[in-house]
Formats: structure tokens, C-alpha cells, sequence
């Protein structure tokens, strides 16, 4: 406790010492993240139900992103743009980890994506259908959040960053957070932005164009358009060399593929719209409707398998020789290398479709109001795999496969009623009924089928589809009623308790409270906090997913890997249970300093227990007794699965962190100024109590010590006449890789980013910038990695490919 108190102070006494630089003249209107020119403000829709509370009012800590914000960070991808600006936020790109690949995992304060809930125009959007398999940490392996990229950037009037939990106000899944994107909400005008760019050595050419319109309809109505197109090609290792691969080409071999090692980023290409609209019926009554339509495509190439070993790798399975050849049942030889005589390199793919819809009807006029809403969301991934095979198949099997594919449909109703009785009183209860429905579809009979040649690996290798036993659809129902009290108890305190009662029908019934007070010691100092329960029922896609891969073993070799559903046949066989929900206890404490012109800081301390938290848990050696028992049940290859992985509710855990963030402008003359940012996140993350079983030291290590305790961002924005110019550092303190049974060192490291626009040619902007100014790559997993081509670690916390240079143009009409 004692490191974490000094480290608190150093911290501090580095957000102070940015204050004394000058003397500010005006607040920062764009300091809080107020979008002035598109429809922006610092009035916050989350974290409280009255209309008038502002970020430096709230009794909890909220971040208010403009889109000005998101266009600076040099991103169209709305993950890495929060990545770059909150600390407390964070997403990996992970390379070529099957679906995670395609909906990438994000953390809040160190939790997973499942204990962070996004909204849109403050209602809740549906989950994304992946569950997160390959994340390779403990922390966040098999979360099923929401899919934060399928909203155009250019769409966003703010978006706001709840850093408290939630599940009283909000709802499962609120343990860490809320993010909330508001949609514009113009009568007129619109914008088009163009970005090309490109990684200084590993390719990934980008071509982003977005665009909104504000269609006028009328005095008493607004309809608001906005669309992104992505076109982004796969980014490669340059440097990266494949022992097996030069060996194989060394020897004469024909055909071994271009890329043995695979790819840093995926290749992507994607179309997102959203639309936001609403018709004034009378003085006071408004029907409304916004939703989104996302389509794209992804595919990331899998490690090279080798017909034979060669430079110090071992050979692939599916070029054994198989004793059921010449057999009545297979009567051919079947020679693989007759295909594939250098290797083949799967090359797996996700087209993945998500849509939206929400229609209400509000009264927001007077002391009493009201909202009545309804919507639909689906998000779909469908799987393809090609250059591969399914070697038991022999001479007949395909090279490319169907595997199936996900969904998660979620249907909800909800209605909320609020009654202000004074100036300091509000009173809001509501109601909503919500139905989730997840669907795993059924694989082409090719990619699970195992053929005559039994002995060989069965399925589409890299990426087996799912079976009839594993298909189908699967609904869960909740029910929810809640309240909430926001009272000024005084001019100088306010109070606000909030309750929420849910009744699950897998999971039963939960009552989670939260009560927040903010207490104002003058007009420049005041003190925040919170105490507040949570709680996330497990998804339909942890309660009844399932999936079985290839993993390569790190000496060029490849296991099959079997993720089980929980409490079912096959994952009894390993003791495994029925799943519980997750139950949370939150505290946070901070302060708010406002006392100097153009300056404020905020200090939020916190903490989260977590009971019963839900895991993937780590992969498990099976033995011969343990196959045996899967193959007596029937399950699919269940005599090959070498290991295998369930989710269960097995640990109790704590993450204890605090929150700084400090803003300040300095006028240096009528036409020049300078904005400083300053926000700082520490984190430590803690198993209570005994580790479960798997749980080695060493995982438990990972999952306390496998990513940063220490994130942070310094910027500042200096403007002079029609030029600004940005300059931005972005630390990852050190962190430790598990790789095997060992750890490998991960020092601290702080990226540099940079950007140049000028706004001298009426209503255009141009840019040109550059992220990870100095091209840092993260290090490698060790020198048998490095053999495949893998120079790079696929799980780094800030990207794998390096610099990316790139280049912006705004039009505003």
C-alpha cells in the first residue's frame, strides 16, 4: 500500500506542475471534450438522471470525448481512439486469434468487455456474437462484450466514458462502467473526412472516407445520416523469417506460401451507416428513432503448416500417412503434398453484419416526464476458411469451408417515468423486459465431418465448424424494475440513491444499490464518491458456446483444442458446473479542483470486488482416460482433443486503481494557445483468496501482473492563427508475458504521436499526422516463436506493426 500511496503522489505532483506554466485567460471550451461546433456540450446524459449536471457537478468520474478528440488521435476505429485518450480504457489487436481477430476485447479499470456496458444515446446496445476465445490473458479470455466498432466516427456529437460501476442505474454488465455514444442531433449541415495512411514497414494501406448529413425536414424534426467506408489491407512482419519456410525453399520445395508467418493486422473492409431522427408531435411529445447498419468483411492468414519438418519446426499431422488408405473405404492414396507441396497457411475469414433499431416515444417537457422505447439489435459473424483441408476426408475433401457462424439477437421493451418535485429534487423510476437469443449455425457438412481416414485430423484444420451437436438456438428472458433519488441537500450537497431489482429465468433474481454524493467545499474544491453493488448474468454465448481449434504449440506444431459448453456431458468429464452470475461491490472516492482559470483536475480513487467472477479457464493437458470418456459420449474428435477449456465461475477477485485527469489553457496572445492534457490510470488487479484448480502460480501471476498497472497520456495542442499543432505521449508501464511456464519481460514503453492541420481554406481542414512517431514494435515471445516468424508479441497492449503515417481532409457544409 505504501507503493501505491507514492506512487499517487508522484503522479499528482506531475498534474500540478503543468498548472504553473502561465496564467489561463478563459476555460477551455474543448478541455472536457465539448464538441462546440457539432452539438456538443459538457452536460452528460450518463451516470445521473437530472438534465443539468456537468462533468465537473457529477458525483462520479466521466470523461466527455468531442469528435474533434477522436479525429486527432489519427484513428477511424473508435476502440483505438478511446484506447489513446482514456487510460482507464484499452484494446488489443490480437493477431490471427481466431474471432477475437475480427471483435477485438476492450478493458475498463483492468476489467473485461462483458463488465463494460455501451449505450447509444443512452440505451443499451446488443452484444456482439463472439466470445472472446483467444485473448490469451486470464483477465479478459472469455469475455462477450459489445462490439464498440460498428459506429461511424463522424456520427458522434460526444462520447462519454462512465468510470464508476453501474449495474443499480443501468443494469448487467455496468460493473466497471458505462460508455455512452451520442449521435448528432443537427437540423442542417453536414461534413465528408477522407484519411489515407499506411504502417511505416508493415504495409496495412488504409483508405477511410466518412460522411453526415442533417437532411432538413422541417422547424419540429431533425434526421440525421452518417456513413464510413473502411478499406484496410493485411500488415505484415518484413522482417519476420520462417526457419521451416527457408528451409523448404532452400531444398527446391515448390509452393510454400509468401506469408508462412501470418499477419499483423487483418485485412478488413467494412461499411457502417447510422441514422438519428425525430419528429416533434407536439409542444412536449416527441417520437424518435436512431439505429445502425454495419457490414464488413476480415480475414486473418493462420502460421504455415509444413508438409514435412524442416529448419528445426516439425512437419503438420495432415501430411501423415494414414493406415485406412487403399482401404474399401478410401481406395486412393491420399498424399497431401499433392495439393499442398510446400505447406498451406489457412487462411480464415469473418464477414460480419450488425443492425440496430430503436423507436420511442417521449415526453420531456415539465416536471413530469416520460420514455417509451423499444428496440432490436443483431450482430451476425459468419466464418469462412480456405487453403486448408480436412485431411480425414482424403482425396475428396474441399480446401475451402463453411465452419457456421454466431449470432446474438436481443429484443428489449423499456419504460421510464421521472418527476422533478423541486429545483433539487428528482424522482425516476422505469421498467424494461429484455430477451437475448443466441444461435450457433450449423457448419457445411465438410468442416466437422471425420472422414474414412480416421487417424488423420478431422474438420477444416485451423478452424473446425461446428456440428450438429454443437448448433442451435438459445433464449434467455430478463425482467427489470428500478428506481432512482437525485436530492440537493443542500446548495453545497447533493445525494442521489439508486435500486434495481432483475429476475433472470436461468439465473434467478438479483437487487444491486449504488448511492453517489458530491460535497462542494467551495467554488473551487469539492469531494465526490460513490458505494454501489453489481452484478452480470452470464451470456447466452459463455452459457452454450462452443468451439474447436488449432493452436500452435510454439515448435511449429499444432494441438486441437477443445472449448467445452459448462455443466454439459463432455464438460462433466472434467468436473465442470453450471454457471452463476457475477456480484460486485464497488467504492470510489475523488476529488474535483477547479480553482484556477482554464484549469481542472480530478482525482478518483476506486475499487471493485468481484464474486464468483466467470473465466475461461486456463487449457488443461487431457489424458488418455479423459479422451476416452469424450469419444464414449460421441464428441466430435473427442479421441484427439489434446486440451480443453470451460468457462466457470471459480474466482473471487479485486481491482484497486485511482484515476487522474487534468486539463489546462494557456492564451499566449489573441490568436495563439496552447491546450495541456494530462491522464494518468494506475491499476492493480488481485486474486482473493486460493487460486482455482489450473490455476498454476504462474497464471495466477498473469492474471495479477499481465498487463500495465501504469497508463498514461500527455498532450498538448498548440494553436497559432489557422495552424495547430498536436503532439501526444502515450505510456505502458512494464508488464509481464506468460509464455508457457515461464515469463517473459515486457519494460515500460511510451509511444509518441504527432499531427499538423491547417483550417486556412474556408470550411476545409487538412491534416497530416503520425502514430508511433518513432516506430516501436513490441518485443518478441522468444527465439522458438521467432523460428515461425514470429518476431512480434500477437498480444502486445499497444499494437503490433508499428508507426502508421497518415493523412486527413475535412469538408464542412
Amino acid at each position: 500500500m505504501s507503493k501505491f500511496v507514492s506512487r499517487l503522489l508522484l503522479s499528482s505532483a506531475l498534474a500540478f506542475a503543468i498548472t504553473p506554466v502561465a496564467q489561463a485567460q478563459t476555460p477551455p471550451p474543448e478541455a472536457d471534450g465539448a464538441d462546440t461546433d457539432e452539438g456538443g456540450s459538457d452536460i452528460v446524459v450518463i451516470g445521473t438522471r437530472r438534465k443539468d449536471r456537468s462533468i465537473t457537478d457529477s458525483s462520479v468520474a466521466i470523461d466527455v470525448i468531442s469528435p474533434e478528440s477522436i479525429t486527432a488521435t489519427g484513428y477511424s476505429d473508435v476502440n483505438d481512439a478511446l484506447r489513446t485518450l482514456v487510460p482507464a480504457f484499452n484494446a488489443q489487436r490480437l493477431q490471427g486469434n481466431d474471432g477475437s481477430s475480427f471483435v477485438r476485447p476492450v478493458t475498463l479499470r483492468g476489467s473485461p468487455a462483458d463488465h463494460v456496458l455501451l449505450l447509444m444515446n443512452g440505451k443499451r446496445r446488443h452484444r456482439a456474437s463472439i466470445v472472446q476465445i483467444g485473448t490469451g490473458h486470464a483477465s479478459t479470455s472469455g469475455s462477450q462484450g459489445q462490439d464498440f466498432n460498428v459506429i461511424p466516427p463522424i456520427a458522434l456529437s460526444s462520447v462519454e466514458v462512465l468510470r464508476d460501476g453501474a449495474s443499480a442505474q443501468y443494469g448487467s454488465d455496468a460493473i466497471a462502467g458505462v460508455i455512452n455514444m451520442e449521435l448528432k442531433k443537427a437540423r442542417s449541415g453536414g461534413s465528408i473526412m477522407a484519411q489515407v495512411g499506411e504502417y511505416y514497414q508493415s504495409g496495412g494501406r488504409t483508405y477511410d472516407i466518412q460522411g453526415h448529413i442533417a437532411v432538413p425536414v422541417g422547424d419540429n424534426a431533425y434526421f440525421n445520416l452518417a456513413a464510413q467506408y473502411t478499406d484496410q489491407a493485411k500488415a505484415y512482419a518484413r522482417k519476420a523469417s520462417h526457419a521451416g519456410a527457408v528451409a523448404l525453399r532452400a531444398a527446391g520445395v515448390p509452393g510454400v506460401p509468401e506469408h508462412p508467418e501470418g499477419n499483423l493486422d487483418p485485412r478488413y473492409m467494412a461499411f457502417k451507416s447510422v441514422w438519428n431522427a425525430g419528429i416533434e408531435l407536439s409542444d412536449a411529445l416527441e417520437l424518435y428513432t436512431f439505429g445502425n447498419y454495419m457490414t464488413g468483411k476480415s480475414s486473418v492468414t493462420f502460421g504455415l503448416r509444413q508438409p514435412f519438418a524442416a529448419g528445426g519446426l516439425s512437419g503438420h499431422g495432415t501430411y501423415a500417412n494414414s493406415a485406412f488408405d487403399l482401404s474399401p473405404a478410401h481406395p486412393q492414396q491420399f498424399n497431401l503434398a499433392s495439393v499442398y507441396p510446400g505447406g498451406f497457411t489457412p487462411e480464415f475469414g469473418g464477414h460480419l453484419e450488425d443492425f440496430s433499431a430503436l423507436v420511442g416515444l417521449r415526453d420531456q417537457d415539465g416536471p413530469l416526464t416520460w420514455d417509451l422505447s423499444a428496440r432490436y439489435g443483431t450482430n451476425t459473424v459468419d466464418y469462412t476458411i480456405s487453403g486448408t483441408i480436412n485431411a480425414s476426408m482424403g482425396v475428396n475433401s474441399p480446401t475451402s469451408f463453411k465452419p457456421g457462424s454466431l449470432t446474438q439477437r436481443e429484443i428489449q421493451f423499456d419504460g421510464e417515468i421521472s418527476y422533478e418535485l423541486n429545483d433539487q429534487i428528482l424522482l425516476f423510476a422505469g421498467a424494461s423486459h429484455r430477451k437475448e437469443t443466441y444461435v450457433i449455425g450449423e457448419g457445411d457438412l465438410a468442416s466437422y465431418l471425420t472422414g474414412p481416414l480416421q487417424d488423420l485430423p478431422a474438420g477444416s484444420n485451423g478452424f473446425q465448424g461446428f456440428s450438429p451437436e454443437f448448433a442451435g438456438s438459445f433464449d434467455s428472458n430478463s425482467y427489470a424494475v428500478f428506481a432512482e433519488v437525485d436530492a440537493d441537500i443542500t446548495p453545497w450537497w447533493n445525494l442521489s440513491v439508486a435500486g434495481r431489482y432483475e429476475d433472470y429465468d436461468q439465473f434467478g433474481t438479483n437487487f444491486s444499490y449504488k448511492a453517489a454524493t458530491r460535497f462542494e467545499l467551495s467554488d473551487a474544491f469539492a469531494l465526490r464518491g460513490s458505494v454501489s453493488t453489481g452484478f452480470r448474468a452470464p451470456a447466452a454465448g459463455q452459457v452454450f458456446g462452443t468451439s474447436l481449434t488449432s493452436q500452435l504449440d510454439g515448435i511449429g506444431g499444432f494441438i486441437l483444442d477443445a472449448v467445452l459448453v459448462p455443466g454439459s456431458p463432455a464438460a462433466q468429464v472434467f468436473g465442470s458446473a453450471a454457471l452463476t452470475p457475477e456480484t460486485s461491490f464497488n467504492m470510489s472516492a475523488g476529488v474535483v479542483f477547479t480553482g484556477l482559470d482554464g484549469f481542472l483536475t480530478t482525482l478518483d480513487f476506486y475499487q471493485i470486488e468481484v464474486d464468483d467472477r466467470l473465466l475461461l479457464t486456463p487449457s488443461r493437458n487431457t489424458t488418455a482416460a479423459e479422451r476416452a470418456a469424450l469419444a464414449a459420449i460421441n464428441f466430435p474428435n473427442g479421441a484427439d482433443i489434446e486440451q480443453v477449456r470451460y468457462f466457470q465461475n471459480e474466482m473471487d477477485t479485486r481491482v484497486r486503481g485511482f484515476d487522474l485527469v487534468s486539463t489546462y489553457r494557456h492564451s499566449w496572445s489573441d490568436n495563439a494557445s496552447t491546450d495541456f492534457s494530462l491522464a494518468v490510470n494506475y491499476n492493480e488487479q488481485h486474486l482473493r483468496g486460493a487460486p482455482p484448480p489450473g490455476f498454476s502460480p504462474a497464471i495466477v501471476t498473469e492474471f495479477e501482473r499481465g498487463t500495465p498497472r501504469w497508463r498514461g497520456n500527455f498532450s498538448a495542442t498548440t494553436k497559432v492563427g489557422d495552424f495547430a499543432l498536436m503532439g501526444r505521449a502515450i505510456h505502458y508501464g512494464a508488464w509481464r508475458r506468460l509464455d508457457g511456464a515461464t515469463f517473459l519481460p515486457r519494460k515500460a514503453v511510451t509511444l509518441f504521436d504527432a499531427e499538423i492541420s491547417y483550417t486556412g481554406i474556408q470550411d476545409v481542414e487538412l491534416s497530416v499526422g503520425a502514430r508511433n512517431l518513432f516506430n516501436i514494435f513490441p518485443p518478441g515471445r522468444g527465439p522458438a516463436r521467432a523460428r515461425a516468424g514470429l518476431i512480434y508479441d500477437n498480444h502486445s497492449v499497444f499494437g503490433v506493426a508499428g508507426g502508421f503515417y497518415y493523412l486527413n481532409a475535412k469538408y464542412k457544409f
